[in-house]
């Protein structure tokens, strides 16, 4: 992930942090739509999933230019998900539904840089994720 990559992100979540909200609600809808086989690892009631969301991408957002220290949380996460049942695949469907609502509620959609630079950015956190599931795979 480069510094305009970084940048990238930063400006286009600038956009869509107003209707952060709906981008959530549209997050889950596709992801439910296109993985309806990952719907079972979520609550009946979304509410508290989808500003959990908001706030984890608005953070890491924020963080993107030193993912280094956000390490332990990352790792954490993925943690987190592993014990709920989350594989490696499971962040494809992932990737797909964030940028679909990412272009959804961008003015004019995202730009074919805006879509590589978000791709950048979660391709670095989900590498950090799978390989710290791998690890407590391996490790138990």
């Amino acid at each position: 992930m480069t510094r305009n990559h970084i940048e990238t992100v930063k400006d286009s979540f600038h956009r869509v942090f107003p209707v952060r909200n709906a981008l959530s609600q549209t997050f889950y809808d596709e992801l439910f739509r296109i993985a309806p086989s990952i719907r079972p690892f979520f609550p009946e009631d979304m509410i508290e999933q989808r500003i959990k969301l908001s706030e984890t991408l608005t953070a890491v957002v924020q963080q993107l230019h030193q993912l280094h220290p956000m390490e332990d949380t990352i790792i954490g996460l993925a943690r987190q998900h592993l014990g709920h049942g989350t594989k490696p695949e499971h962040f494809a469907p992932v990737g797909a539904a964030l940028i679909h609502a990412l272009d959804t509620h961008s003015h004019g959609g995202l730009s074919e840089v805006e879509q590589d630079a978000w791709l950048s950015a979660y391709g670095a956190i989900t590498d950090l994720m799978v390989e710290a599931m791998f690890a407590d795979v391996v490790s138990s």
